[in-house]
């Protein structure tokens, strides 16, 4: 395969994974809480010759990274839901540890301690657990994460913050665990708002048009192989033939 061929082959490769990345977004563009993907690209130019202009221009895929810009709040009905209008994340208590999360579907458990949609436990501004009693008639959520249970107060839900927030590991059921150096600190002046659920950040109309540039880039550069390749056969059928 000559230069041409390898430059297409880079681009389709790094074209390849971001279908697949903006594939993934749209699947989600329903999932309460969904922070959608975007992808890093970079250019490798790679000496040819002996001249300055003799370089090809490689792509590479240099990975992808999440958006964590917010998402519309919608209402739902249920008291036990919330959702953070602004910067934070939800901490909550799995069998792998403490972990962070933007879905506020909240419920309770058979024992009434306050649980994610995936029944993991909601965790207080001090780790402790929430627990509302069966019974409760009246459940109320302040804006500052408080819950109180017909006027007594019960917790309040711990808000926390990253420094650098698209560092956190994603870990499934829209979980995000603190990796890479980062430290969870206390939100400040969090702003909760109950009987609301934030939907995903992903734009139907925005994903959908940058899926067809994909698909148009990708066959651009499957054109430009085969450009490759015929010019490949033409010099190799000219030089070969008997005058």
């Amino acid at each position: 395969m000559d230069n041409v061929g390898y430059v297409g082959l880079s681009a389709q490769v790094a074209l390849r994974r971001q279908l697949d990345v903006v594939a993934n977004n749209v699947a989600n563009m329903n999932t309460t809480g969904f922070k959608g993907d975007r992808m890093l690209f970079a250019e490798s130019l790679q000496k040819l010759g002996t001249r300055p202009e003799d370089r090809a221009s490689f792509v590479i895929d240099k990975g992808t990274y999440r958006d964590f810009t917010a998402g519309a709040l919608t209402a739902t009905g249920s008291k036990l839901d919330a959702a953070i209008d602004g910067d934070g994340f939800f901490r909550v208590q799995t069998p792998e540890g403490q972990m962070y999360t933007r879905d506020g579907r909240f419920s309770r458990d058979p024992e009434g301690r306050l649980v994610t949609a995936s029944g993991h436990r909601v965790l207080d501004d001090g780790g402790g657990e929430i627990v509302i009693p069966q019974e409760a008639g009246n459940v109320d959520i302040g804006l500052d994460g408080s819950v109180t249970v017909d006027g007594a107060f019960v917790g309040r839900i711990g808000v926390a913050r990253f420094a650098q927030p698209q560092l956190l590991e994603a870990k499934g059921d829209l979980l995000y665990a603190a990796g890479n150096g980062q430290a969870a600190l206390p939100a400040e002046n969090p702003r909760v708002v109950q009987g609301m659920v934030e939907g995903s950040n992903v734009q139907a109309v925005v994903e959908m048009t940058r899926m067809i540039d994909v698909n148009r880039a990708y066959a651009q550069a499957d054109q430009l192989a085969d450009q490759g390749d015929r010019l490949q056969r033409d010099s190799a059928s000219r030089i070969g033939r008997v005058v």
